[in-house]
């Protein structure tokens, strides 16, 4: 077994390869971002390497840090075949499944000796939650637990939090590719999620598209194109766009890189907003930010003001004085349902057949704080 005061001598005097893995989905391929900040702070002469699901790549091709994104697309033998190829150092699974530890296992018995870093999901304690529905006292964040996965490589996070670098993006602006005023905040509104049961329901969406302040861009990809097409339709506001099933990761990390704030279930594009440094007001159906997957900030950072119904938590100001203040940081918008967290990753429809955790979420409170959150525009002088 390799000693790992060793191994980390070697990769700080003569650097190496390391093999990062995170195969999906799109939030936690972005949460894995700081680990590639700081190993390439720790080891500076390393090649890193990062292996995901094909489709995931845009997420970091414009991240310097990295020298080489290996693609899985359901092919395996090849890409073990290409991995094998780069003699690698040291093995870091951040995605932890039987599919990722089967590689590493196929890779070292055919090679030399692979010390392995792998982060511990704590599965056990997400189910007990599910289960019980008990809330526990102190939460630890994904990045948290990959920097305790580190630690006996001397790896400390350094406050910056996640991190999104963008492809150059020459031509309009995102006003102008509009057709919508220049300076005005834009609010962004995620439709959709890999789960049904995190999602807010097309009525529920349309009322907000009637009520948001505007312009409002609704965000979501492929499948989510004709649900936009129809509450663009039905909303009746010139100032309503959308562009699902058109951008990439790459153009809607662009477009939200230039909007003001976004509402958003529990989605990737939470966690996008969250390393462009976009306020963020997530609606939480059947999961819950103690599962550890909430939005990620550079230390220090503002608390998440936290709404149950219409009543804030977490704060000693009076819930009447604190409606009408903005807040710096995140919020969540919670509902009293006692099912829930019914899953730590959703289901196609509410197991109860109910879905309260969303349907009963306040609107107007929604509308009302998406509104404290757009920065007023100066009004322009006239000649």
């Amino acid at each position: 077994m390799t000693d790992p005061n060793e191994l980390v001598h070697r990769l700080r005097t003569r650097g190496g390869a390391l093999c990062l893995l995170r195969l999906s989905s799109i939030g936690d391929v972005v949460l894995c971002t700081p680990v590639i900040r700081w190993l390439q702070q720790k080891f500076p002469l390393v090649r890193l390497h990062f292996v995901t699901k094909k489709g995931m790549e845009p997420l970091l091709e414009a991240n310097s840090r990295l020298h080489a994104i290996h693609l899985w697309d359901n092919n395996e033998e090849d890409l073990l075949q290409e991995l094998a190829e780069q003699s690698f150092d040291a093995w870091i699974d951040l995605h932890n499944n039987w599919r990722t530890l089967r590689w590493y296992l196929r890779l070292r018995i055919k090679g030399p000796p692979l010390p392995r870093l792998a982060l511990a999901k704590n599965n056990l304690g997400k189910w007990w939650l599910v289960q019980t529905k008990k809330r526990p006292l102190q939460t630890v964040h994904t990045v948290q637990k990959y920097e305790k996965m580190l630690a006996s490589w001397g790896v400390r996070d350094d406050g910056l939090g996640l991190e999104l670098p963008l492809s150059p993006h020459p031509g309009p602006s995102l006003h102008e590719s509009l057709g919508w005023e220049s300076g005005r905040p834009i609010l962004a509104l995620a439709l959709g999620a890999q789960h049904p049961t995190k999602c807010l329901t097309e009525d529920q969406l349309l009322s907000l598209c009637r009520t948001l302040p505007g312009p409002l861009l609704l965000m979501g990809g492929p499948t989510d194109r004709e649900r936009a097409e129809r509450l663009q339709a039905q909303a009746g506001r010139s100032d309503l766009a959308h562009r699902c099933g058109e951008w990439g990761l790459q153009e809607s990390a662009w477009a939200l890189s230039q909007c003001a704030c976004l509402l958003t279930p529990d989605t990737g594009l939470m966690h996008i907003a969250s390393a462009l440094g976009i306020k963020t007001l997530v609606v939480w159906g059947n999961t819950v930010p103690e599962f550890g997957m909430y939005p990620w900030l550079a230390q220090p950072a503002p608390n998440a003001l936290r709404w149950v119904g219409n009543t804030s938590t977490g704060s000693q100001a009076p819930d009447a004085v604190l409606k009408t203040l903005p807040h710096a940081g995140p919020e969540y918008f919670e509902t009293t349902t006692p099912c829930r967290p019914c899953s730590k990753l959703g289901h196609p429809q509410c197991p109860r057949g109910h879905f309260e955790c969303m349907r009963s979420q306040d609107l107007d409170l929604l509308a009302q704080r998406a509104r404290l959150a757009l920065p007023s525009k100066e009004p322009s002088s006239q000649p």
